[in-house]
């Protein structure tokens, strides 16, 4: 065990309870992982039809009770060790279902800088940065939110317009991403528009194709 893990030993995301990454159910503690795995979330058979642009898609869980309650402490409460076990979750998933063997990059969509600004940190690059760590996989920073609309999914603007207005911008190198394969990360998935507007812009800018990969997903259609 590593000298940090006396210090501070890795606690259950959904309860706090102490673990060990020698635990079969790691990182959760038995009595949430048995809890969660009627939460566990199925391959989409057809990504095409609500991602049509995404090469593969991979989400861990359904966006409900303690898992939900727990992202909200993550992202409000600055609760930011939570970003080990829920890197762990999306992990797993795409092990599964996939594997990290053709991705040449990671990235992930940002907060808007007005928001990182009042938090702190972002969340979902957090969870990017314990991904690389884990796999090996370079993380590229190359979109960029507009401070202008907002980061919350139930914010001041209606959906509707939200979604017809452009709220993020590439600002990565072109030629970085150019004929490569790359996993993009965010943390919840609620309509999948999104996900949808930062592949456009990914594969606008040369990527060869994106997979995408979100902890937990709201939609109650898949």
């Amino acid at each position: 065990m590593k000298l940090i893990d006396f210090i501070f030993p890795p606690r259950c995301p959904l309860c706090g309870t102490v673990t060990t990454e020698k635990d079969k159910t790691f990182p959760l503690c038995e009595n949430c992982f048995d809890l969660q795995e009627k939460e566990k979330f199925d391959k989409i058979t057809d990504v095409a039809d609500y991602l049509p642009q995404n090469k593969d898609f991979y989400c861990a869980y359904k966006y409900n009770g303690v898992l939900r309650k727990a992202v909200i402490k993550y992202k409000f409460e600055g609760e930011i060790w939570m970003a080990k076990p829920f890197s762990v979750f999306i992990i797993k998933a795409i092990e599964v279902y996939g594997g990290f063997e053709d991705i040449d990059y990671l990235t992930y969509v940002p907060v808007s800088k007005k928001r990182l600004a009042e938090r702190g940190y972002d969340q979902t690059f957090e969870i990017v940065k314990e991904i690389s760590k884990c796999k090996g996989i370079p993380v590229i920073k190359c979109l960029l939110k507009d401070n202008k609309m907002g980061d919350n999914a139930s914010g001041n603007k209606n959906r509707h317009t939200r979604v017809s207005e452009r709220r993020y911008f590439f600002i990565g190198n072109k030629s970085e991403i150019k004929n490569k394969n790359v996993l993009l990360i965010d943390d919840i998935l609620t309509t999948g528009s999104t996900i949808v507007e930062c592949t456009e812009l990914l594969l606008e800018n040369g990527a060869m194709s994106v997979s995408a990969a979100v902890l937990a997903s709201g939609r109650k259609d898949f």
